[in-house]
């Protein structure tokens, strides 16, 4: 299973797709770089513990609004 999920957020705050990663960067740098892109959409980087991913980062416009 890995490690580390970035899933794309809209508005209402429903997933519309989730992308996994082995690595805490490359999960950071690909939700930073999409949200950088994507104005309407907001990109929460989880972390899996024991199962359950949990949010870590949200980053929206290419900038962390939540840690």
């Amino acid at each position: 299973m890995s490690e580390y999920c970035v899933s794309k957020i809209t508005g209402q705050h429903d997933v519309v797709e989730n992308r996994k990663f082995d690595s805490k960067e490359d999960a950071e740098h690909y939700a930073k770089n999409q949200s950088t892109a994507d104005s309407k959409h907001s990109y929460e980087v989880q972390q899996n513990h024991h199962g359950e991913f949990k949010v870590i980062k949200t980053y929206l416009q290419g900038q962390v609004i939540v840690k």
